[in-house]
């Protein structure tokens, strides 16, 4: 081995730790392959300085290569939730007609965290305990943040706590209502077990962890009104897949999902289907990229703001071009005021009609065309010689008007400065992982805003 290689390499091995020998983690390893899992033996298990735990490379890995795959049978999904009897009875043997009460009022993401905080309440006698004992005890979500650092973050990263705040509070009542009221008798240890603790973790679980899975070609989710799943107001697409839950994301990995199905397997009906049958169906995974060895293996999540990568999955990625700082309508409308200017009826139709009043944000190219197009409305509705459409359309490729610059940077200045503020009373607080992504986001938007205001 060469000098270069040798100092290569131990520049890497720097940077983690090998974890496959921590005790839970020897047994989830021993529960996956005694349970059909199959992973490229070249990974391993690992801790990385700036990641945490992931999953690293002991040789090199091409493109094409599989990076695992696994029965259906060893993901929690939706036929998990449907094939658990007792659970469902939790449900369909209750003194309220729930199902119809509480018809489309909960995701299916809350119903999957209910069900983990089910499945917790078990110990180890539950079929899923090697793998739940895996999963973070905490999560690193601004949601988990005190009350008084809270009241200083930026006004978008609240709002996202905000509305998973009334998600988690308002489905969380749904089920206690449920549980407390159902006949089911074997279900004693996971009432005393329900908490709102237990669910908000069950809940970030859920989303920091799901991976998509589309199971159309499986099981015929038509008929459902009979069924637990009469409950959810959208697709149940998500599934909790060990292992696979470990490999961590980055914007620049392109991988490949498989859904693998013997020809004998068909499309069940909901009351049809049986656990047997889905071990021989596999989830697979596969990368498009290259990776060195002694090298972290990544996956993307899809194309993400670091306000939807804080607040939903717990991490910052540095230089992410395509955060953007957002600005609601209403306090647009609120500026205009404060200048003596009253959009008319007329004009808050034409925005309206027109999606005019969202995606309003700026970004390291400048104003998003939706903002242009909304200040050209407000500058030129009423010019005579100016066809207000025709403008807005030709602002895609003509999107340098100074008078609209100009007009709006007073705005612009008043935001960067509140962050700002925000900022500086955030610094007395104790640094935290949680807090430091609130900061660098927010020191992102400064970034933005005074690129915008020099330009």
């Amino acid at each position: 081995m060469g000098r270069t290689q040798r100092k290569r390499r131990h520049k890497n091995l720097l940077n983690f730790y090998s974890c496959n020998n921590e005790k839970d983690l020897i047994l989830l390893n021993s529960w996956l392959k005694k349970n059909g899992v199959r992973y490229n033996k070249k990974l391993v298990l690992a801790v990385f300085s700036d990641t945490g735990r992931g999953v690293l490379t002991k040789k090199k890995i091409m493109a094409g290569e599989e990076l695992m795959n696994l029965p259906l049978n060893l993901t929690i999904n939706v036929t998990s939730l449907l094939m658990d009897v007792v659970f469902c009875s939790i449900f369909l043997e209750n003194k309220i007609p729930c199902l119809l009460k509480y018809n489309y009022k909960v995701s299916f993401q809350s119903l999957m965290a209910f069900y983990l905080v089910y499945l917790k309440s078990q110990g180890n006698e539950c079929k899923w305990y090697i793998y739940l004992e895996s999963l973070p005890k905490v999560y690193t979500v601004p949601y988990f943040l005190p009350i008084e650092i809270k009241k200083h973050i930026d006004d978008e990263i609240l709002d996202v706590i905000t509305k998973q705040t009334n998600i988690i509070e308002h489905s969380f009542h749904i089920f206690d209502e449920i549980l407390k009221n159902t006949l089911c008798n074997t279900v004693q240890n996971f009432k005393s077990y329900y908490s709102i603790s237990h669910y908000e973790w069950a809940y970030f679980t859920v989303n920091t962890r799901c991976v998509y899975m589309d199971l159309t070609k499986v099981i015929d989710l038509q008929n459902i009104n009979n069924s637990i799943l009469s409950l959810i107001n959208d697709n149940t697409k998500i599934s909790l897949c060990p292992y696979l839950d470990m490999i961590n994301h980055s914007p620049s990995a392109r991988n490949e999902t498989k859904l693998m199905i013997n020809k004998e397997v068909g499309v069940m009906p909901v009351t049809k289907i049986d656990e047997s049958i889905f071990s021989d169906v596999r989830f697979s995974i596969y990368t498009k990229n290259n990776f060195d060895p002694y090298t972290q293996v990544f996956i993307c999540y899809g194309d993400s703001h670091n306000l939807k990568l804080i607040t939903e999955y717990g991490f910052y990625l540095p230089s992410n071009d395509i955060d953007f700082v957002l600005f609601q309508f209403d306090k647009i409308n609120i500026f205009l005021n404060a200048v003596s200017i009253k959009l008319s009826n007329d004009q808050l139709a034409f925005i309206n009609n027109h999606g005019l009043n969202k995606d309003l944000y700026i970004d390291l190219r400048g104003l998003s065309f939706n903002f242009y197009g909304l200040l050209m409305v407000i500058k030129y509705y009423y010019d005579k010689n100016v066809d207000i459409s025709r403008l807005i359309y030709s602002a895609a490729i003509c999107s340098n008007d100074r008078v609209l610059i100009e007009f709006i940077k007073p705005m612009v200045n008043d935001r960067l400065v509140n962050i700002q503020a925000a900022l500086s009373k955030l610094s007395n607080f104790s640094k935290c992982f949680t807090l430091e992504n609130c900061t660098n986001l927010m020191c992102q938007y400064v970034k933005i805003l005074e690129k915008f205001i020099k330009c």
